[in-house]
C-alpha cells in the first residue's frame, strides 16, 4: 500500500514504530550524501538520488531494524532500541554485520542520519562512514510475517 510521505523523517520513522503492525516500511529519500574519513581527514564524499532504506518493529519488545539498501559497498541491516522519549538522536546501532562497528542513528525533521566505522585489523585502515538521507519522497508499506513457514509445498 502506498502512502503520502510526511516531510519528517522523526515524525514518519515515529509514527509508524509506535502502531502495532507486522508491516515493513520502504522509505525512499530524493537524496543520500556519503561522507568517509580516515585519519580525521574527510576522503570521498558521494550523493545519490532516490535512496532507500527498509524499517520494521521487531517482535523482540523495543526493538526495531532498518536495512540500508542503497550502500556504497553492500546492503546491510542493524538494529536499536526504540527510544521511549522523543528524542531519536545518538542512538547505537545494534548487531551490525563485520566489518561495521561503533554505529549511531540519529533523526530530526529534516534528515536521517548513520554513523559508523569500517573497521580492519590495522588501525590505521579505519573509515569513519556517515550517510544523511534528506527529503522523503515516498513510503510503501508491505506486509512481513514475524515466523517464517518453514515447511515445504510438494507438488
Amino acid at each position: 500500500m502506498r502512502k503520502e510521505p510526511n516531510s519528517s523523517p522523526l515524525q514518519t520513522v515515529k509514527d509508524f514504530l509506535h502502531h502495532p503492525s507486522q508491516d515493513q516500511l520502504e522509505i525512499t529519500f530524493s537524496h543520500l550524501e556519503i561522507h568517509n574519513q580516515q585519519h580525521g581527514q574527510w576522503c570521498k564524499k558521494v550523493q545519490r538520488p532516490q535512496s532507500r532504506i527498509l524499517l520494521r518493529k521487531l517482535p523482540q519488545n523495543g526493538l526495531a531494524e532498518i536495512t540500508v539498501v542503497d550502500n556504497l559497498v553492500f546492503r546491510f541491516s542493524f538494529k536499536f532500541r526504540i527510544p521511549i522519549s522523543s528524542e531519536f538522536n545518538d542512538l547505537e546501532m545494534l548487531c551490525l554485520p563485520r566489518p561495521l562497528d561503533q554505529g549511531l542513528l540519529s533523526m530530526d525533521d529534516e534528515k536521517l542520519q548513520l554513523t559508523f566505522r569500517i573497521d580492519a585489523p590495522d588501525p590505521a585502515l579505519h573509515v569513519q562512514v556517515t550517510q544523511v538521507y534528506q527529503g522523503i519522497l515516498g513510503l510503501q508499506r508491505t506486509f512481513t510475517p514475524l515466523y517464517r513457514s518453514t515447511r515445504s509445498i510438494n507438488r
